[in-house]
């Protein structure tokens, strides 16, 4: 059977999922994203300072991506992992030093103690 076939064979099934990420923008305060962190690539940023991370998540609504500043990726990379279930809670912009404005996050895992067994939604 050729590649076309099996394609063509899948959709027909409806066994073809799209794995093309949603960009997910943080625009208001209180915005919340839940789920598995599936990995991050580092991206150059188009003002010509540095890099950051984007971040790929695995939701209830699909596969999303989305970008946290290269402070929260500096404080995060070290205790984010691969699989882990997280919480990411907008918390609004703040000023710094220069009077620069950056964005501020709330994230949070689940307890190690505690089931993190996949939703039956995910992967079903």
């Amino acid at each position: 059977m050729s590649f076309q076939q099996m394609w063509n064979e899948a959709e027909e099934k409806k066994k073809v999922v799209d794995i093309t990420p949603q960009w997910v923008p943080f625009e208001a305060a209180g915005q919340v994203i839940v789920g598995r962190f599936r990995g991050s690539s580092e991206v150059a940023s188009s003002l010509g300072e540095g890099t950051y991370l984007q971040y790929l998540f695995n939701t209830d609504d699909g596969l999303i991506k989305f970008s946290l500043g290269r402070a929260t990726d500096n404080e995060l990379k070290t205790v984010m992992h691969e699989g882990g279930i997280y919480q990411i809670v907008y918390l609004g912009q703040v000023k710094v030093k220069g009077g620069r404005k950056v964005n501020q996050f709330k994230v949070q895992t689940l307890a190690e103690d505690e089931d993190s067994s996949e939703p039956a939604s995910e992967g079903a």
